[in-house]
This record gives C-alpha cells, structure tokens and sequence, in this order.
C-alpha cells in the first residue's frame, strides 16, 4: 500500500478462496499486502484472532511464520486442515486475552477483530468469546487485554495492524474502529488512518446510514526502548 491511505479491494484470489459454507472474516488478497509491507521474509505475524487462518496462509505464501490464536476449538480444527497445505505455520487455540508467546517474539501482529453485536449461535462470554459479551463497555474492557498482550509480545519497533469497521447494532451506531483505535492507543504510538474499500451496493435513503463498504485498518507501532 506504500503511502496511499486507501486500497479497493476486488475479491479473494480463488487459489485461496474457502468453501461457500464458511464465511471468511479476511481475504488472503487483501492480508498479503499487509505483511509484504510491515514485515521481512522470515519474520514472526500473529493473529490473535485466526479464525479459519487466512492471516497464516497470507504469511506462508510471503515466506513469513504465521502464529495464529483462536478460541473455536471447531475453527481451529478447520484452519489446521486448511494450513497442512502451507509450510511454518502454527495454529492454537486459546483466549487472545492469554496468548502462550513468548514477550517480544512478535514482527508483526495482524488481525481482523471479532465483531461486537455479531455473536454466533452457541457462542458463551464464560469461555472466552468475545462476539457473545453484550455489554460494549465489557467488550471494549476485554479488548483492552487483548491489546495489553499485543504489546507484550511485540518487539519494539514492529507494527500491529488491525483491521475492523464501525457496526450497527439494533439499529444503533457503534464507532467499534474509532474506539479500537482508542483503546490501541494506550499501549502503542498510531500510524495514520488507512482504509480498505470494498464494491458493495448502496444502502436505502437516509442520509445517517451509509452501506458501509470500508473497512478501517488501524496501524500502531511499539516504541522502541527508551522512545
């Protein structure tokens, strides 16, 4: 993406699409991009929210180790049959509030968040899932000890980057990218907003509600020691 502040995304690439019957939260065209910029061959990317390991499949195909966390044991039984295809790559399951990596081992950390007000039949806050917490503010509480760990395991110097939109929810606005990058901001320096944009058909006609085919990726940095 080099300076441009914005990219027009087309579609997953077919060679690494996934089947109609799982909805992809991340194409791996519009991952691979990221990490071609923010990080070198050979590298460490985390994704503490893998879901069904595109972030990893974008990572083995730009010669990056790819660490993904997930709390779906069912998900990350179908990454893991998705990346048997893909070199290096690790999938684990567990709470992004609890990532089993070490402190600074981390190059680049790239996700796509799991959405508040998006829950999925089944889903429980008791175990972890953050889609199931219904209470914004413990949504946004939870985030924060997300984001606490990104930091930890960041090297100093690298780059998180993490891709989400603002919501409705019942009909009400949710500014979920503007408080992500809030709540990002205690724990690194913020880049400039960068916004992927995607072909949708335009939504009805009040002038508060827009079809919303954006996504924002806010981009934070660890300061280096003594920065």
């Amino acid at each position: 993406m080099g300076v441009s502040s914005w990219r027009i995304l087309d579609g997953e690439d077919p060679d690494f699409a996934m089947s109609t019957r799982v909805r992809q939260r991340a194409w791996v065209s519009q991952l691979r991009p990221l990490i071609a910029e923010f990080s070198r061959p050979g590298d460490t990317v985390f994704d503490p929210f893998a879901g069904w390991g595109s972030t990893l499949v974008a990572a083995a195909v730009e010669g990056r180790h790819g660490i993904g966390l997930e709390i779906s044991e069912e998900r990350v039984t179908e990454a893991r049959e998705r990346l048997a295809a893909y070199p290096d790559q690790t999938m684990l399951c567990g709470d992004a509030r609890k990532p089993p990596v070490p402190d600074e081992s981390v190059d680049l950390v790239l996700c796509d968040l799991p959405y508040f007000g998006t829950s999925p039949e089944g889903a429980s806050a008791d175990d972890g899932t953050f889609y199931a917490l219904e209470e914004y503010d413990n949504y946004l509480y939870a985030l924060d000890e997300a984001f606490a760990q990104v930091s930890r395991v960041l090297r100093p110097g690298a780059h998180a980057v993490v891709c989400v939109q603002n919501r409705r929810v019942a009909g009400r606005f949710v500014p979920l990218a503007w408080d992500t990058a809030r709540v990002l901001s205690r724990y690194l320096v913020l880049g400039d907003e960068r916004i992927h944009l995607y072909k949708k058909a335009a939504s009805g006609g009040d002038p508060t509600v827009t079809n919303r085919a954006h996504e924002y990726l806010v981009v934070g940095r660890k300061p280096l020691d003594g920065e």
